[in-house]
């Protein structure tokens, strides 16, 4: 083997030092764009892999919160017909349905009337019924509700009569559809006596449609499963009632894993495909997203094919280059690459130059020309960043939630139908002043005083709503003019319905906002007696606030957090605290004297 080294080292010694330069540089050369080549092929095969993950946790949020959205309603509605005093008077009369056929004609028109005025043609609930004190259906609006009997046990109907709770149950084969049940027993207010329970069935089609109208939905499935992982919905309405394992054919372990990591990859039908779970809280469900890899090699076999011509294209190249290499180079490269360390360490206030005309001079202009177009750039981005963030401000400012406007306009209905006239104007006249406020000529940036006035009318009209769960008191004990503080739009608004959407318990909830100030800020603390925030989930929203990236996880209090800190600096912003079953305090603190961000809408 020496022998073999040394005859190969005589030869290369031999060889003019033009040319052992020549093959020496080639060699390397080579062998550093193939070690390249493969890197980068790994590389963009990971980063397109990271990509597809990214967006398809981006697409479970959406998902989840279409669910949330969705379910919520159904839930609302549930709840508005339990508590309706029609209904309730006509259960009361009638515990169990009438066994002569006039009178159970008139008790189901008298209740179809009044389920009629709420539900209405809603598109996500198909049917309803209603189960008197025996277990026995009214058939109010259907009879196919005698298939859910055999899935309804004994037990659980006893359960009824004791636990208001909602609940949400399926899916199970009705009329030979999944269907999912919703049940909301119904109470008598003054003696909470059991008076029967309120059932809504909602098609499964209903439920997946959460997955639908999403980027690239048509190159990936969704899937909802149980904590026993059998599939309860999916994007083709296929392989429902299944266990997911058996139906997509993974391994044991590689379901284990994605319970573990909620990211794995498996072979489903003999596809490489990438798994992706995501928990939607309240019902111990799972959302799964599959998206098969051959969907991403397409992108990828382009990455490859250009990775080759590049590499065929250096080599060319390196050898032409090469061939010119000479110790006249050597001097004006180390100056060059002189002014290139100098730039890599953040001074781009410099120029190259360099005397002739050679190839080194069209080294020389393109690495000036290269400092000036990224210091072009650097000025470019840090002017749309600063485009982008006032962008986002104006669009945040612009989401005012159509469902309030509903909701309220269904209060303020209600209240003239049970004839509490000046309680309806008095709601009319909340909601005139909190969408003038919300308005405000196009102003995103308001007066604390305007904002506060916004917040209290909201509370108004929400405790409307909730009247019989929810009050709520002001607390001012700043003496600073607030209406010299300035604010970003709606910054309080979504704080508060943040405690309707997930503080309200079986408990009534006091909320109280208080105004305190010192030496040179403003606080603004809303505070509620509710059910709490568990500390894991506590830790995990905070450190969602601290972090600069902001993506509507955490009920939107990163974004209200980002937003103060963008126009009065990393001393302000929002601060939470919580303890579970106890109390929750959120506090938004100020600077006092405004900012110096400038409206653009004085015209």
């Amino acid at each position: 083997m020496k022998k073999f080294e040394h005859s190969v080292f005589h030869i290369f010694s031999t060889v003019p030092i033009k040319h052992r330069l020549l093959i020496t540089y080639l060699f390397l050369s080579s062998f550093i764009l193939v070690i390249t080549a493969v890197s980068f092929y790994k590389t963009s095969k990971n980063a397109l892999v990271e990509h597809a993950t990214l967006s398809s946790q981006q697409q479970l949020i959406i998902i989840t919160n279409n669910l949330s959205e969705k379910i919520g309603h159904i839930s609302d509605y549930a709840i508005t017909l339990s508590i309706n005093s029609d209904i309730g008077e006509t259960l009361k009369e009638n515990p169990t349905v009438p066994e002569n056929a006039l009178s159970r004609f008139f008790v189901n028109s008298a209740l179809t009337k009044q389920a009629q005025r709420i539900i209405g043609l809603h598109k996500n609930i198909s049917n309803w019924d209603i189960l008197d004190t025996e277990n026995q259906w009214f058939h109010s609006s259907t009879d196919i509700t005698e298939e859910l009997t055999p899935y309804l046990s004994p037990e659980f109907l006893r359960t009824l009569q004791t636990d208001p709770s909602f609940h949400f149950l399926g899916p199970y084969t009705i009329d030979g559809v999944p269907t999912f049940a919703a049940l909301k027993p119904v109470m008598d207010i003054d003696t909470t006596k059991y008076l029967g329970t309120v059932v809504l069935l909602i098609r499964e089609s209903s439920i997946s449609s959460a997955f639908r109208d999403l980027p690239d939905s048509d190159l990936r499935n969704f899937y909802i499963t149980d904590s026993e992982n059998r599939i309860l919905s999916s994007s083709a309405s296929k392989g429902i009632y299944e266990s997911f394992v058996s139906y997509t054919g993974i391994s044991a372990e590689e379901m284990r894993k994605l319970e573990d990591t909620n990211i794995a990859t498996a072979y489903v039908h003999e596809t490489e495909t990438l798994l992706i779970r995501k928990e939607y809280p309240g019902l111990d469900w799972y959302v799964v997203n599959l998206i098969p890899l051959q969907n991403l090699t397409m992108e990828h076999r382009a990455v490859l094919q250009a990775i080759v011509l590049i590499c065929v294209l250096l080599f060319i190249l390196s050898l032409f280059f090469s061939m010119l290499c000479t110790r006249t180079v050597t001097a004006p490269i180390q100056r060059l690459a002189s002014k290139m360390e100098t730039a890599s360490m953040g001074n781009l206030d410099i120029s190259a130059s360099y005397h002739s005309n050679d190839e080194l001079a069209v080294l020389y202009k393109q690495f000036n020309l290269m400092i000036k177009r990224i210091q072009t750039l650097i000025d470019n981005v840090y002017e749309e960043q600063n485009a982008k963030q006032e962008m986002e401000i104006r669009l945040l400012q612009s989401q005012i939630n159509p469902h309030f406007l509903y909701n309220t306009l269904s209060t303020i209905k209600s209240l003239i139908e049970l004839e509490m006239n000046e309680t309806a104007v008095k709601a009319v006249a909340a909601m005139s002043v909190f969408y003038r406020n919300s308005l405000s000529k196009g102003r995103f940036i308001i007066p604390l005083k305007q904002e506060l006035e916004l917040t209290e009318q909201y509370l108004y009209i929400q405790s409307l709503r909730y009247m019989e769960y929810v009050d709520y008191d002001f607390n001012m004990t700043a003496t600073f003019p607030t209406d010299q503080i300035d604010i970003p739009k709606l910054t309080l608004q979504p704080i508060i319905e943040n405690i309707f959407v997930h503080a309200l318990s079986t408990e009534k909830c006091h909320i109280c906002v208080n105004i305190t100030e010192d030496d040179s800020t403003v606080a603004i603390t809303i505070m509620d007696n509710g059910r709490g925030i568990p500390s894991g989930k506590l830790q995990e929203l905070q450190s969602s606030i601290c972090s600069n990236h902001v993506d509507g996880k955490s009920f939107g209090l990163p974004s209200i957090h980002h937003r103060i800190k963008l126009l009065y600096g990393d001393n302000y912003g929002l601060t939470i605290a919580s303890e579970e079953k106890e109390f929750t305090a959120v506090t938004v603190t100020l600077p006092k004297g405004g900012t110096q961000y400038e409206n653009p809408d004085n015209c």
